[in-house]
């Protein structure tokens, strides 16, 4: 078995991008949040600098013309939108790229450039700040591994897949070109080279290409791995969850349900399982963005116009977890989602409008007397301690191997609760439904 299987969970939000790496063959072992140049606190700003025909990276922008909401244009152009005829205002450099070239190649050559020095500080924090300093980078080494593992901004049922192509393509071309990056973050590269860099990424094999990185690169909805976060955490416990992720483009809810299952044997003894019945998801374009926007970028709107918004998404989620895990019959108090834990968490989740929509939107679905919490530290993460542990829930969520993720059983490959226990005629109404003492 290799020494060191390190993850590194990136999580690339619309402001700021965070990053979590673990070693996943060290049971016990602590994450760790990145750091990147000039950055301490390791909110890396989500910025690409484009002026005198250069890309510049993060920390060195200067005096060029910024290009926010990256992930916003990523998603509208993989879906065949122009960016022009997105809601994000273009800087006129931008503009002046997409005349020779598709919009879905140039937004691919600013996410590579972008996770290409993300990758090349990462590797960098590894060799000079990490617990893993004697870390084997020689070339197809077999004593270490380094795994890259990216939140993408989609569903949990993504359309035809379009975003995660151009999202894995770029993340893709970043890893094969970032051996050639500064990891200061303060070097530019001209646009014309770095175009022609990422298209010969492309000119080999597509399917070997593929096979290559099967296990390299990989992808993985945001929304959910906000939830990773609360089942994989030390001192999370059973029971049912209502998550809320404030960022500056979306907010992402989440209802399901952890709970121990059937015991498993192993090498180690008989131990429970820990499962999840991931009962409702619903990623909405209501992020903080939309009431205070540093960049002057996207068209603000009305606090109460928004906050009611959310709270009819908040009440399409609690029904379509109604579908899966009954909340009826019960007096108020003893059905399973008045038990259920509301954590919210994210940069925006201060914003006393969420956290007022978030207890607002269950009450109004009847839930009794709902509470809103911050997320809880899981502790097995070394943070800085000027920013909260929300701020890096999703990486942190990103940051177990992405096999062990696939137990998540998605809200379409579960039965409805009334199909698995349909009422026959005449028989009154029974009383069960998922409480706590069952």
């Amino acid at each position: 078995m290799a020494r060191y299987l390190i993850v590194e969970g990136i999580d690339f939000g619309t402001s700021f991008t965070k990053v979590v790496l673990r070693d996943n063959n060290t049971p016990g072992s602590n994450a760790v949040v990145v750091t990147f140049p000039g950055h301490a606190d390791g909110l890396l700003p989500s910025l690409v600098g484009i002026g005198r025909d250069c890309l510049t990276p993060p920390a060195a922008l200067g005096e060029s013309a910024k290009v926010p909401y990256l992930k916003m244009l990523a998603a509208h152009v993989a879906n065949g939108e122009a960016l022009d005829a997105t809601h994000v205002r273009i800087p006129a450099a931008l503009n002046a790229l997409r005349r020779s070239r598709p919009d879905a190649e140039v937004v691919r050559e600013l996410l590579a450039f972008y996770f290409a020095h993300v990758m090349a500080a990462t590797e960098d924090f590894i060799r000079s700040r990490s617990p893993w300093r004697d870390f084997d980078f020689t070339p197809r080494s077999q004593s270490d591994f380094l795994i890259y593992q990216l939140a993408v901004p989609t569903g949990l049922l993504a359309d035809d897949g379009a975003t995660e192509r151009l999202f894995r393509d770029a993340f893709i071309a970043a890893h094969e070109l970032r051996q050639g990056m500064d990891a200061t973050m303060q070097t530019a590269t001209p646009t014309p080279l770095w175009a022609e860099r990422v298209a010969d990424v492309f000119t080999s094999d597509r399917a070997e290409l593929e096979s290559r990185f099967e296990w390299q690169c990989l992808l993985y909805p945001e929304a959910a791995a906000a939830v990773q976060t609360v089942f994989r955490s030390p001192n999370a416990r059973d029971g049912f969850y209502m998550t809320m992720d404030v960022g500056a483009g979306t907010v992402d809810l989440n209802a399901f349900h952890r709970f121990t299952g059937h015991r498993q044997q192993t090498h180690a003894g008989n131990h429970p399982t820990r499962e999840l019945k991931y009962c409702s998801a619903i990623v909405c374009p209501l992020g903080i963005q939309n009431l205070n926007d540093p960049h002057h970028a996207v068209r603000q709107r009305g606090e109460l116009e928004l906050m009611n918004e959310l709270k009819s998404h908040l009440h399409c989620l609690y029904r379509r977890a109604q579908d899966y895990q009954d909340n009826l019959n019960l007096p108020p108090g003893r059905r399973p989602w008045d038990s259920a834990s509301l954590f919210i968490f994210g940069g925006g989740s201060h914003h006393a409008g969420y956290r007022q929509a978030f207890s607002d939107g269950p009450d109004h679905c009847w839930i009794h007397q709902p509470k809103v919490h911050n997320l809880p530290s899981a502790q097995d993460l070394n943070h800085p301690r000027s920013v909260e542990f929300g701020r890096f829930a999703v990486a942190y969520g990103l940051s177990f191997f992405r096999p062990s993720l696939d137990q998540v059983r998605l809200p379409h490959e579960l039965t409805p609760f009334r199909e698995l226990y349909p009422e026959t005629e005449n028989e009154p109404p029974r009383q069960y439904g998922f409480n706590w003492e069952d």
